[in-house]
């Protein structure tokens, strides 16, 4: 009899990011755009969100993390589709999709102006 496979942890471990706050000036637009970009669950009328593995905020008091700092990193499954909804609701393109032999890269601003990388796994297509 095999044994049973290994079940995930019921809490973090160290070193796993688990919380993020994301500036932003118009928390509801700001809301709706990572909602309609990349399915976030939103609480409303709060400013939070569920994302995979993650749970976060946005805030007003802080400005957008647009030029230094981390950049966060967001996986997509049509990175085209994804710049297309990007534009349509308030985000602006940076940097246009780049392709190495895994991945396909782009940058982004959301609405408030932080700067947002998007990752499409895979060298075919975008």
């Amino acid at each position: 009899m095999s044994e049973p496979a290994p079940r995930p942890p019921t809490h973090p471990i160290h070193g796993q990011p688990t919380f993020l706050q994301i500036p932003g000036v118009d928390v509801i637009q700001s809301a709706g755009f990572y909602e309609t970009i990349f399915g976030w669950r939103v609480e409303r009328p709060y400013p939070s969100f569920e994302a995979p593995g993650m749970i976060g905020q946005w805030v007003t008091d802080r400005p957008a993390a647009a030029d230094a700092g981390p950049v966060i990193w967001i996986a997509v499954d049509r990175l085209d589709k994804t710049l297309d909804l990007v534009e349509a609701n308030g985000g602006t393109t940076v940097q246009p999709p780049t392709a190495d032999d895994e991945r396909w890269l782009a940058t982004i601003r959301d609405p408030a102006g932080n700067l947002i990388g998007l990752v499409q796994l895979g060298s075919t297509g975008k």
